[in-house]
């Protein structure tokens, strides 16, 4: 990775389909949303070990790293090699002040410990690009402490909170908030704060 690339990411990101998406009113709300759900019902506490699910442009980990600043560490998990590539180096570059520990590989079979997050977050198309339902939330109880928490936030489609509601009991894991979002009729989506028992 270098510089060059970095430029040509930057530039990219302003790309005038994508750009104009950026800036829409339509994108503000799914970021600001999201970003509320998040600083309203989750708190960093001393030692913090979070994890997040898909890296794509890193602005979430970008966000999650400066809300856990001076609280603990994030490590940021992507399938995707020139992903995590150009992310850690911009990170580095940019000097954010609490950059992710980058793993580069498939959440499913990747070698994260078990019972060591205190939060898991998964938002996006995430789940989409993994490819497995049920699969991915038993990983995630898995890696998950007792009393963890998971933010899974998504866009409205193919049943798949009642889906999801339907299946946490099995892995027990417990639901504790539902957010529906559907200000604007193209862009309906959920959050769910869920925690896995003590």
């Amino acid at each position: 990775m270098n510089d060059a690339k970095l430029l040509q990411h930057y530039l990219n990101m302003r790309e005038p389909e994508a750009y104009q998406w950026n800036l829409s009113a339509k994108s503000l709300y799914l970021e600001l949303e999201t970003r509320d759900f998040f600083e309203r019902h989750f708190h960093a506490h001393e030692g913090i070990e979070a994890c997040n699910i898909g890296i794509g442009t890193g602005e979430w980990d970008d966000f999650l790293g400066y809300r856990l600043h001076g609280f603990g560490k994030l490590t940021s998990i992507d399938i995707d090699p020139d992903i995590c590539g150009l992310f850690g180096y911009r990170q580095e570059r940019e000097g954010h002040p609490n950059p992710s520990t980058v793993l580069c590989g498939d959440f499913l079979t990747c070698d994260l410990p078990a019972g060591e997050y205190d939060l898991v977050t998964m938002i996006g198309s995430t789940l989409n690009e993994i490819g497995v339902f049920g699969g991915t939330f038993e990983k995630i109880g898995q890696i998950l402490k007792p009393g963890g928490v998971l933010m899974y936030m998504d866009f409205d489609q193919d049943d798949r909170k009642d889906n999801l509601l339907e299946l946490l009991p099995h892995l027990h894991m417990e639901t504790e908030k539902v957010e529906t979002y559907d200000r604007f009729s193209s862009i309906k989506f959920f959050i769910i704060k869920i925690r896995k028992p003590i």
